[in-house]
Parts: structure tokens; C-alpha cells; sequence
């Protein structure tokens, strides 16, 4: 996984500085129908919020993902327009919140690893999003390198879900942990100048089932990301 996200980095960098300074002649000619920033792709640092008492994050977590949005201008000069799409992502988040379910029952619980030596412990999600988007940007057919607002609502479904926990002795997997919310939404900001912008995400709901109780309290957790995302046709 390190490989391929570093692949991915360099060639997405590379892609975007011969975009950025390959004459316009040799892409082709200006075209008044043109739009703008149909993929992307963005990584992220998750930040858990609303945490039970004695819970604590560590490692880092993060997001991965990539996507597809249809961009639908709203003017004639196609600088403001709407933008709607489809993607992927993966979470990760490392904390010391161990989820554990009985395979027999598929009773979940859950335990709080104070005073415990362990080497990792995490739980990761799968999702599709579906990323609605208001667009403000500076660019014109010819011009490739300019500044751009995005913002808008998130809305993912969570496909996949397993916990990880790791000692010197011992590596437990299980899936389908089905405390973790299905369909998760919140706003979603991207701004910058050029290919590479900074992201920033904060989740209107809670990550996990409010059903769920931890010392008499409902775990309501929430996150927030931190990053960048890149854009390309």
C-alpha cells in the first residue's frame, strides 16, 4: 500500500507540472465548453473527536480517495457551477478503543486499552461518496494554474468495516463490525491555487451507532480531516 500511494503521488505530481507548462497549442485549441476538475484524488489526516473519557487517538490515522464529479457550470464565463460525483475512500483510525465481536453470538464489545502493551489497534471502513459541490474558480480554456473554491456535503455509505489488533503475540482481524454507521455525511471544503489544494472535512453525524454505550455513555464520535487533494481532467 505505501508503494502504491507513493507511486500514485509522483505520478500525479509529474502529471500536473507537464500540464501546467505544456503550451496550450499542443493540448488543443481553446474550447468555450470546456469544464473543469472531473477526478480527483486526496489524502488526509483524520482527527477523532468527542472521545470517551480514557480514549485516545494515536498512529496516524487517515483518509485515501479518489473519485469522479460531473462538473455543471452555472455561467457564461463557466468560473461558478455546481459539482456532483461518485468515489471511494478508506479510513483508518488508530486508538486504543479495542473492538472485539464473539463468533459464535456476533455480540460486539469493546474495551478501553489502559495499562496494555500492544502494537497497533485500529478500525478501517470502506465507503462510497457521493460529493456535492457549490465551485468558484479563476480558470478560462486556456489557463491551467489558478485559484478555486469548492464547497459542499459528503454523503457516504460504509460498504466495508474490520477491526485490527496487534500484540507481540497475537493478530486479530474481524469484520463486518457493525457498530460503525452506515450512511455518514459532512461538509467538505477544498481551496488553493494550482493542482494540489488543501481539503478539509468535519462529519455532521457520529462515526458510531448511537445505540452504542461505553460506561454508561453513548460513544458519540466524530472526525475531522486535514489535508490535500489533487485535481485533474
Amino acid at each position: 500500500m505505501k508503494q502504491l500511494l507513493f507511486n500514485l503521488l509522483l505520478y500525479f505530481t509529474i502529471a500536473g507540472f507537464a500540464q501546467q507548462n505544456m503550451p496550450v497549442d499542443s493540448l488543443y485549441k481553446p474550447d468555450s465548453h470546456y469544464l473543469e476538475d472531473q477526478l480527483y484524488f486526496g489524502i488526509s489526516y483524520i482527527v477523532l473527536k468527542n472521545l470517551p473519557d480514557d480514549m485516545k487517538q494515536n498512529g496516524f490515522s487517515n483518509r485515501i480517495k479518489f473519485g469522479f464529479i460531473r462538473d455543471i457550470p452555472l455561467n457564461e464565463g463557466r468560473n461558478l457551477g455546481i459539482g456532483l460525483g461518485l468515489g471511494l475512500s478508506w479510513d483508518t483510525y488508530f486508538q486504543n478503543l479495542r473492538v472485539q465481536v464473539d463468533e459464535q453470538t456476533g455480540e460486539i464489545s469493546y474495551t478501553i486499552l489502559n495499562n496494555v502493551s500492544y502494537k497497533s489497534n485500529s478500525f478501517s471502513i470502506n465507503k462510497i461518496d457521493i460529493p456535492f459541490e457549490l465551485r468558484w474558480r479563476g480558470s478560462t480554456p486556456d489557463i491551467y494554474k489558478f485559484w478555486r473554491l469548492y464547497a459542499g456535503i459528503t454523503t457516504s455509505y460504509v460498504y466495508k468495516t474490520k477491526a485490527n489488533y496487534v500484540t507481540k503475540q497475537v493478530d486479530i482481524t474481524y469484520k463486518d463490525i457493525k457498530i460503525i454507521r452506515k450512511w455518514q455525511y459532512g461538509l467538505n471544503i477544498s481551496a488553493g491555487y494550482g493542482t494540489w489544494n488543501f481539503n478539509f472535512y468535519y462529519a455532521l453525524n457520529n462515526l458510531i451507532e448511537n445505540n452504542v454505550i461505553l460506561d454508561e455513555k453513548t460513544i458519540g464520535i466524530k472526525i475531522m480531516t486535514f489535508g490535500f487533494v489533487y485535481y485533474f481532467l
